[in-house]
């Protein structure tokens, strides 16, 4: 994920697992929408550099960046992961969401995406500005709405736990 703002003016460039991939201008979005998909199916939604969300080939959340905060799932709950720095080694803080935590989290994501899917209906309030893909543009508008939709149908639910060092 981008973790810093230039880092993603570089994503259509270096996102190279991501493909197809494109960029977007909303006209409800001052910073571009992101989006790319890896072989495996996972697809991303970056808005602007901050929040990005990442989900599995079933539509569930994996890891999300916002407010400059990583998560990643643990199949019940979303850890948040903070990078804590000393004179011998850098470590990864892990604190897992409560209950409350992370049903405000996935409603705000919720919230986000359905006014994606509002505004992905109106070709006039979506323009691209550049995208790598093999097929049309309108075939790909569909695919990206079509995720949109499942995100939504799933917003609720967690992708398996992302494993991590021990």
């Amino acid at each position: 994920m981008a973790l810093h703002e230039q880092d993603r003016e570089d994503l259509m460039r270096e996102a190279t697992a991501l493909f197809p991939r494109a960029e977007f201008q909303l006209k409800h979005l001052e910073e571009p929408l992101f989006w790319g998909e890896k072989k495996n199916g996972h697809f991303s939604f970056y808005f602007g550099s901050d929040p990005v969300y990442q989900f599995d080939q079933n539509a569930f959340l994996r890891r999300a960046y916002i407010n400059g905060q990583l998560y990643r799932t643990q199949g019940n709950t979303l850890a948040r992961l903070t990078k804590c720095h000393n004179s011998e080694e850098s470590v990864l803080l892990r604190y897992d969401l409560t209950e409350s935590e992370l049903t405000a989290c996935l409603q705000t994501m919720t919230q986000r995406f359905q006014v994606l899917d509002l505004v992905w209906q109106d070709p006039q309030k979506v323009q691209m500005v550049q995208s790598l893909a093999e097929c049309s543009d309108s075939e790909l508008h569909i695919l990206i709405h079509n995720q949109i939709r499942q995100i939504l149908q799933h917003s609720e639910q967690l992708a398996p736990r992302i494993r991590g060092k021990r």
